[in-house]
C-alpha cells in the first residue's frame, strides 16, 4: 500500500526580474515548502510577452547563496540544452553551494522551433527525445555517484569522464524525471526517485482519471524492472492546465488536493506568481490556478501545514 504522505512544493517561473524572484523565493522559504523549482528554457515560444527568461542553473546557483533551508531544483531541465556530463557538473556545483539542497529534475524537453533554430538542435520524434533522455539519465546518474564513465550511445559519447567535486548528498542528489507517455514512464521506473507529471488540458474528471492511469502504468513498469513501485514518489505540477483552480478558495484547494491525492499524487508542485508575472500567466493567477502571497496567507499555507502535519 502506498504511503499517505503529502508534500507541497512551489514552481517559481523565472520570467520576472531577479530582485523580485529572489524576494519571492525568500518568502516561500518562510513557509512549509519543501522545494522551490525553476523552469528551464533557452527561448520562449512566440506570443509569451517579451519572452525574457533567466537561465535556470545560474539562477539556482545565486538562489543557493541567498537561501538557507528550502530545497532548490529544476522542473525540469531540458536535456537537449546541455551535455549530460556538463549538467552533472552544474548539479554537483549547486549541491555544494547550497549545502546539499539540490533536487535534480530532468526531462526529454519540448520540441520548440525557437530552440532548434537558435541552437541548431536536431529535429527528433517524441520517441527519439525520450531515447536521448534515457541516455542522459544513465550518464548523469553514474557521474553524480562519483564514478568514471565511459559511454558510447546514439546521442552521447564519453571516455573516462568524472565529475569532481562530488555532490554533498550521497549517493547523489534526488533524481526527478518528468514524463507522461509510456516510453518516458519506463525511464522513470528504471532510474527516478521521483516522477513528475503535468496535468492534461482536459476537464477535472478526465485529468484525475488520466493521472490515475499513469500511476497504474508506472506501477506496472516498476514491477517489470524488478522495483517496488512505492520507491518512486509521485508528483504533479499544477497551474498550467485549466483542470482545477486550487487557489480560487479554501474549498477549491481542499477539493483539488483531495481528488488528485486519491488518484495517487503524493507531492504537489504548485505555481507561484505576483503582480510582476507577465502574460499569459497573469490570467492564470487571476483564475486562481497559481498561488500568490495573498492566497497563501489567506488559507493555502494553513491548509498545506495541516495536511503535511496529518501525514507525518
Amino acid at each position: 500500500m502506498r504511503e499517505s504522505r503529502v508534500r507541497f512544493d512551489m514552481f517559481a517561473w523565472q520570467v520576472v526580474p531577479w530582485s523580485i524572484l529572489r524576494d519571492d523565493v525568500r518568502y516561500l522559504e518562510t513557509l512549509d515548502i519543501g522545494t522551490v523549482w525553476l523552469g528551464d528554457a533557452y527561448a520562449m515560444p512566440a506570443g509569451y510577452d517579451e519572452g525574457a527568461v533567466l537561465d535556470a542553473w545560474t539562477t539556482l546557483g545565486a538562489l543557493a547563496g541567498c537561501t538557507e533551508r528550502v530545497r532548490l531544483g529544476t522542473m525540469v531541465t531540458n536535456v537537449s540544452l546541455r551535455h549530460p556530463a556538463m549538467l552533472a557538473k552544474q548539479a554537483a556545483t549547486v549541491d555544494r553551494i547550497s549545502g546539499g539542497r539540490l533536487d535534480l529534475g530532468v526531462g526529454a524537453g519540448t520540441d520548440l522551433p525557437e530552440d532548434r533554430t537558435a541552437l541548431g538542435l536536431p529535429a527528433l520524434s517524441p520517441g527519439g527525445r525520450v531515447d536521448r533522455l534515457h541516455e542522459a539519465v544513465e550518464v548523469i546518474d553514474q557521474l553524480l555517484r562519483g564514478r568514471h564513465v565511459t559511454y558510447h550511445g546514439d546521442y552521447y559519447r564519453l571516455d573516462d569522464a568524472l565529475v569532481t567535486p562530488t555532490p554533498v548528498q550521497q549517493p547523489r542528489p534526488p533524481l526527478i524525471i518528468g514524463g507522461n507517455g509510456r516510453r518516458a514512464l519506463r525511464v522513470v521506473a528504471e532510474h527516478a526517485d521521483v516522477w513528475v507529471s503535468d496535468l492534461p488540458w482536459r476537464t477535472m474528471d478526465e485529468t484525475v482519471e488520466a493521472i490515475r492511469e499513469r500511476n497504474r502504468l508506472l506501477d506496472e513498469y516498476c514491477r517489470d524492472a524488478n522495483r517496488d513501485p512505492v520507491t518512486v514518489e509521485r508528483a504533479c505540477i499544477a497551474g498550467w492546465s485549466p483542470a482545477g483552480s486550487a487557489f480560487a478558495s479554501r474549498d477549491a484547494f481542499q477539493d483539488f488536493v483531495g481528488r488528485y491525492r486519491e488518484a495517487g499524487v503524493q507531492r504537489f508542485v504548485f505555481s507561484f506568481g505576483s503582480a510582476s508575472t507577465p502574460a499569459p500567466y497573469d490570467a492564470w493567477i487571476d483564475a486562481g490556478r497559481w498561488a500568490t502571497r495573498k492566497s497563501l496567507e489567506a488559507f493555502a499555507a494553513q491548509e498545506m501545514n495541516a495536511l503535511q502535519g496529518a501525514a507525518r
